[in-house]
């Protein structure tokens, strides 16, 4: 299933959770998709760790110790297409948590195991664990002991036993000193440390190493001061003043069997009074900005090199790196929106459990006040298969932005300014002429609109397959955008099927003019497939792609598929039989593949 899909039933389980007659008086927190997305993100940013990567990618079994909605997993997984071969969602109150993920996740089963219970679990089973102990609260050292026997260690037994000796650790928690209780064996490698709570990335028992992380300005910046902070108001507590105080105020069991104390003054973490962090406008210099075509859509039919074409423009002429922060890459699909892309309405829980709707930033939109903080560098947009969905509907109020003449060619003054709205507005007093569009307030009833401009330096490069209906570009887009149409390209494919291959195109073309298409050329094939074909195993595999291109995907009847290949030169070592259907075809040519997986 698609990550949009299961990210959506999440969101969903989010809001009805909090809303339930049953909930509704008690405190069951989930992590917000925003919050996810960036914590995911981060271990993105860490995997230039070998020993993480390798970890990363050796990994059989993940675990989430306490799923909840499953939130902070899903996208940890998914955003970071992290391959495993099973997924256990454990809770304690399996009941309150988000079941329907087992049918969502591949390879995924529950489980309703107390953590504090190691005989619970299995011995040596987790490669990759998960803990993200929100249920319930924010929770504090005393929700860490076992109540039963006043183990103070319990957690840290079946930590012991159930993870692997090369696994890895992701725990999410507060920046105060009682996850030292939780994970005292372990030494935190990676540390994302936020102004609630952060992420740790824990490997490695005898390590010392430790390197932190802030998030600013939309990366991830390394931060010399490792030091987890202690809140003023929290006192040092030895074991027994701690187990007094468990006596006198418990109360109901909360979560895996975990107790739920009321707040105290020995024991009541204040939350960071995060500071806004302000941005620099930036005259730092950086690639290359004397490529001079802004916006560029590349045409054509599948396998041509369009998405080639754009890394060679990014590579050798914007003179970044196709993988660098200031390349933004997005498939478009049909369920995409302006909302996803440029802003739209988040929705989260406040710490009382209340709903919180506040405006969320579209990659798009993200990309855009990059670019303007940072003038003198170059940033590209690539919107890969736009003929999915409406570019018009998608980019909105950018397309009358884009155009050269409307783009903002700006100079930096080093200063630093709290939003990217603040650096606009004081631009725009500056030069009267400075083009720009007002967009609304989405969540109050501010009547003021915040105003936007495109910055010179943003570059924006499109791909599109060709459609059904042949409308692939509105016309008001088209004077904007510099249109290349990418052709099949018959000289880098292998000698061994070049021949073959320049002659199948052009048969292609000739037949289908016949048929009476007046776009005969969006039936092409592309050589992506046929370049590196240099034995007779290889030329069945890409033929047998060619059957399934124009009998399934175009639809088009066996008599004529049969006019344009049967006169084709093929090479002299094989035979392909193209007299009946393409049934018979299809058969006799994985006859002689001999896929070895099939009997």
């Amino acid at each position: 299933m698609a990550k949009e899909e299961i990210y959506s039933q999440i969101d969903k389980f989010n809001i009805n959770i909090v809303n339930s007659k049953e909930t509704k008086n008690n405190k069951y927190y989930y992590i917000n998709s925003d919050e996810a997305l960036i914590k995911s993100q981060f271990i993105n940013e860490i995997q230039n760790d070998t020993v993480i990567k390798e970890k990363l990618d050796s990994i059989e079994t993940v675990m989430d110790l306490c799923f909840g909605s499953g939130n902070l997993t899903s996208h940890i997984l998914l955003e970071n297409q992290i391959e495993y071969q099973n997924i256990i969602l454990n809770d304690y109150f399996l009941d309150e948590c988000n079941q329907e993920l087992e049918n969502l996740l591949e390879n995924c089963e529950l489980n309703q195991c107390n953590f504090f219970n190691s005989d619970c679990f299995e011995e040596n089973s987790v490669d990759l664990l998960i803990f993200n102990p929100t249920h319930g609260g924010k929770p504090t050292k005393k929700d860490f002991i076992n109540k039963e026997n006043k183990d103070f260690d319990a957690l840290n037994k079946t930590l012991s036993k159930i993870l692997k000796p090369n696994s890895l650790v992701i725990f999410r928690g507060w920046k105060e000193d009682f996850q030292e209780l939780i994970f005292s064996e372990f030494k935190y490698k990676k540390i994302y440390l936020d102004g609630s709570q952060s992420l740790y990335v824990c490997y490695d028992i005898e390590a010392e190493e430790k390197v932190c992380y802030e998030y600013t300005n939309n990366e991830f910046i390394e931060n010399e001061n490792c030091e987890i902070e202690k809140s003023s108001n929290e006192e040092d507590l030895d074991i027994g003043e701690l187990m007094e105080e468990l006596e006198e105020n418990k109360t109901e069991n909360d979560f895996n069997g975990v107790l739920k104390t009321e707040s105290t003054n020995v024991n009541k973490i204040q939350l960071d009074n995060t500071k806004i962090k302000k941005r620099k406008f930036s005259d730092e210099v950086k690639g290359n900005l004397n490529f001079p075509y802004k916006n560029i859509l590349f045409k054509g039919v599948p396998g041509t090199g369009k998405s080639r074409a754009i890394n060679e423009i990014i590579r050798n002429k914007l003179e970044l790196a196709k993988n660098d922060k200031n390349v933004l890459r997005i498939n478009i699909h049909s369920a995409s929106s302006n909302s996803d892309l440029m802003q739209g309405i988040g929705i989260s829980t406040t710490n009382n459990g209340n709903i919180k709707y506040s405006e969320k930033q579209g990659l798009i939109l993200d990309i855009i006040k990059r670019a303007t903080f940072n003038p003198n560098q170059p940033f590209v947009l690539i919107l890969e298969e736009i003929q999915e969905n409406s570019l018009n509907e998608l980019i909105g109020d950018l397309i009358y932005l884009i155009e050269d003449d409307k783009r903002a060619k700006l100079i930096a003054d080093n200063l630093e300014y709290e939003t990217y709205e603040e650096l606009v507005d004081k631009l725009v007093k500056k030069d009267d002429t400075l083009d720009y569009v007002e967009i609304p307030y989405l969540v109050n009833d501010s009547t003021d609109y915040k105003k936007m401009i495109m910055p010179n330096n943003l570059y924006i490069f499109c791909t599109s397959n060709y459609r059904d209906d042949k409308k692939v570009i509105e016309d008001n887009l088209l004077r904007r955008f510099e249109v290349i149409e990418i052709y099949p390209k018959e000289t880098i494919v292998n000698d061994y099927a070049k021949d073959f291959f320049d002659k199948l195109n052009k048969s292609i073309n000739t037949i289908m003019e016949k048929q009476g298409e007046i776009h005969p050329d969006r039936f092409l094939i592309g050589h992506a497939i046929w370049k590196d074909v240099k034995d007779k195993e290889a030329f069945y595999k890409a033929f047998s792609k060619l059957i399934i291109e124009f009998k399934d995907i175009r639809e088009i009847e066996f008599d004529i598929f049969k006019s344009i290949v049967e006169d084709l030169p093929f090479p002299a070592d094989l035979s392909i039989n193209v007299e009946n259907s393409y049934y018979e075809m299809i058969k006799d040519i994985q006859s002689k593949i001999k896929y070895e997986f099939i009997d």
